[in-house]
């Protein structure tokens, strides 16, 4: 089964930062096993959302905002482990980039 590379991005998620509720965005990097695409985006979006309510950060009722940014065959060797963590920020700071 091949293996796909997928960037899942989340926004809006509501954190207590500095005493006041703050929303916050997230981007996330990870390897699924699936026979296409569009199984891959299925299964990128379905590892993120159980990992956010194994953490307490989104309860079964929740309907947050998650998408696929990247997706891409990977062609390497051998079965990946995750990326990384969760990459957390502030919705904000992604306009003030993209106006730098």
């Amino acid at each position: 089964m091949p293996a796909y590379k997928a960037t899942v991005i989340g926004e809006n998620f509501e954190f207590v930062v500095d005493e006041e509720p703050q929303l916050l965005d997230f981007s996330r990097t990870l390897y699924v096993d699936a026979d296409d695409e569009s199984s891959a985006q299925q299964a990128a979006l379905a590892q993120v959302r159980q990992e956010l309510l194994a953490q307490a950060l989104l309860d079964d009722a929740a309907d947050p905002l998650l998408t696929i940014d990247e997706l891409c065959l990977d062609d390497g060797p051998g079965k990946h482990e995750l990326l990384g963590d969760f990459i957390w920020y502030f919705a904000d700071d992604e306009e003030l980039e993209e106006d730098a």
